[in-house]
């Protein structure tokens, strides 16, 4: 069990809190302990429940939850062009915190070309969502956009800061289990990811998560490290910063654990670009891997290298063993009924200790030592 509310706000409040039923309390702040203003009370679960649907739910707020213009946390909510996530959210705040869709104010940004029909789109969002129509703002129109976005948030510093530090606190299970793994990552995509097909085929080419700074980068690497997502190195171009996957190898543990399947369009992208597949590839140097890994268990020649890892000898011979012999890591040795017998190198036995040789023997150049 973890502790979550601290004793005070940054400011020097103090929290107070008090039982409302069995299953809920009010939190509040001391109006006598600092100077400023006060916090509203918030009526919250006096326990959360540790599951997938809590990591899934901070998943999505960490790609699209609402901040305050400056960066400090003042709202809890949820902004999204699809409205099967917003609802999504909706039962997170819900199921994990107590908090009802009868709580949230919603405010719309549509095209345009909806103004004549702007009162039938909020009547259906809010059916859809079981928010009250006296909850929403004003609807403002955005030439910039296509489909309506929808914006949920309960205006709330407390609860806003304690989703803020459960996230903070809970960042050491969430990194022990892979289960939970897979839930923030589910959320995370739903809200930030991008699958791209390749034009002609329709095959799927690459999936990114967009994410500006690099220590949030990091944290989506740690992430899909865990259930052996291998990602290639990060996008870098200002205004397009993300963490890139490619590799059907990548894509196939991605499907194992449903990562796409919170949004709906995302989730038939994906499924359509892995049905395009025709022929089992790898990522780039995981063939090389696949290769000394091998022969670290003894001598083979390229037509068995051929038949185990269902590749012709001439792409073993030029796309993995040349290449790993002239980076030091393999050896010819001799012959075998006229095939060439290849060897694994004392330095092709140490890169295969090394946590990042995949990511190294991506590369056709020399490595050095």
């Amino acid at each position: 069990m973890v502790k979550l509310l601290p004793p005070e706000l940054p400011s020097g409040k103090k929290i107070l809190w008090k039982q409302v039923d069995a299953e809920k309390i009010e939190i509040s702040v001391d109006k006598n302990s600092a100077r400023g203003g006060n916090a509203k009370p918030i009526v919250i679960k006096r326990f959360i429940e540790v599951n997938e649907l809590l990591f899934e739910g901070l998943g999505l707020r960490f790609g699209d939850g609402i901040k305050l213009q400056g960066g400090e946390i003042r709202v809890f909510g949820f902004s999204n062009t699809c409205l099967e996530l917003v609802k999504y959210f909706l039962k997170f705040a819900n199921e994990c915190f107590g908090i009802n869709s009868g709580q949230f104010r919603v405010a719309l940004t549509i095209p345009p070309e909806f103004d004549s029909s702007i009162e039938e789109v909020e009547n259906k969002i809010s059916k859809e969502l079981g928010v009250p129509k006296e909850n929403f703002f004003k609807t403002r129109l955005l030439e910039q956009t296509n489909s309506a976005i929808v914006n949920i948030t309960i205006s709330s510093r407390l609860l806003a800061m304690i989703v803020f530090w459960l996230y903070e606190n809970l960042k050491e299970i969430l990194l022990s289990e892979e289960r939970y793994c897979a839930a923030m990552l589910r959320g995370i995509i739903a809200s930030e990811g991008n699958i791209s097909l390749v034009y002609n085929s329709q095959r799927l080419g690459d999936i990114t998560i967009g994410a500006k700074e690099k220590t949030e980068r990091d944290f989506i690497r740690q992430l899909l490290n865990k259930l052996q997502i291998i990602p290639d190195r990060d996008k870098e171009i200002r205004g397009q910063e993300c963490v890139l996957i490619t590799g059907l190898s990548n894509f196939k543990i991605m499907e194992k654990w449903g990562l796409c399947r919170l949004q709906p369009e995302k989730q038939k992208d994906f499924e359509t670009g892995m049905s395009n597949f025709k022929v089992e590839q790898s990522r780039k140097g995981e063939l090389r891997l696949k290769v000394l890994q091998l022969l670290a268990e003894k001598p083979r020649t390229r037509q068995e290298f051929g038949k185990l890892l269902n590749r012709s000898p001439a792409t073993i011979k030029t796309e993995a063993l040349y290449i790993l012999e002239n980076q030091g890591f393999v050896k010819r040795g001799g012959l075998n009924s006229k095939s060439r017998i290849w060897e694994i190198t004392e330095k092709g036995l140490e890169i295969l200790k090394d946590d990042k040789a995949l990511e190294k023997l991506r590369s056709k150049q020399s490595i050095l030592p």
